[in-house]
C-alpha cells in the first residue's frame, strides 16, 4: 500500500512539474537564457550528445503518443506519458535552438540506433502492436529500458571532461529526472 502512495506522490509531483513547464518552457527570455548560458564554445562530444539526446527525446515523445493513442490508458499512466511528452519536447525544442545557436546542424533522424541508447524497431513494434489492456505495462517496460539508455549518455557524459555548461546541466537533468521516473515507473508495474 505505501508503494502505491509513493508512486500516487510521484505522479502528482511529476504532473506538477509538467503544468510549470508548460507555463514557462517557450518564454522567450527561456529561449534567449538558453543561448547565453553557453558561454564555453562546445566540443564534438557536447554536439554529438545533444543531437542524441534530441534523437532520443523524440523517439521517448512518440512512444507516449502511440500509448494515449490506444486509449483508455489509466490515469496514473497516462499522466506519466503526458509529462514525458511536455517535457521532453521542451527540451528538444530548447537543444535544437542551443544548437542553432552555435552554428550545429540539428539532430538527423537517419543517424544514430541502439547504440545510442534507443529502442529497436522491433521493440517499438511491440509497443504499437499491444491491445490497450496490455499496452500501459509494454509502455512502462519500455520506457524504463528507454530512459535507462539516456542515463547512461548523460553519465558517460558526465564522468568526461568538463565542457558546454548547457550541454553538462541537461546531462544532469537527463540523470535526475529520469531516475525519479523510472521509480515512479517501477513502483506501477
Amino acid at each position: 500500500m505505501n508503494l502505491r502512495r509513493l508512486a500516487a506522490a510521484l505522479v502528482l509531483l511529476i504532473a506538477g512539474v509538467a503544468a510549470v513547464l508548460l507555463r514557462t518552457g517557450h518564454a522567450p527570455e527561456r529561449q534567449q537564457a538558453v543561448a547565453a548560458e553557453s558561454v564555453v564554445r562546445p566540443s564534438g562530444i557536447d554536439v554529438h550528445f545533444a543531437q542524441m539526446m534530441v534523437r532520443h527525446h523524440e523517439q521517448a515523445v512518440a512512444m507516449s503518443r502511440t500509448l494515449i493513442a490506444k486509449g483508455g490508458v489509466p490515469e496514473r499512466i497516462r499522466l506519466i506519458a503526458e509529462f514525458i511528452i511536455q517535457d521532453q519536447q521542451v527540451e528538444i525544442d530548447q537543444t535544437n535552438e542551443w544548437l542553432t545557436a552555435w552554428d550545429e546542424p540539428a539532430a538527423d533522424p537517419a543517424t544514430g540506433g541502439a547504440e545510442h541508447g534507443m529502442l529497436s524497431a522491433a521493440q517499438l513494434g511491440e509497443l504499437d502492436r499491444a491491445d490497450p489492456r496490455a499496452a500501459p505495462a509494454v509502455f512502462l517496460r519500455l520506457m524504463i529500458e528507454h530512459h535507462r539508455g539516456a542515463i547512461t549518455m548523460s553519465r558517460s557524459l558526465l564522468d568526461g571532461p568538463d565542457g558546454n555548461p548547457y550541454v553538462r546541466s541537461l546531462a544532469k537533468h537527463v540523470v535526475n529526472e529520469q531516475t525519479a521516473e523510472n521509480d515512479a515507473m517501477a513502483a506501477l508495474l
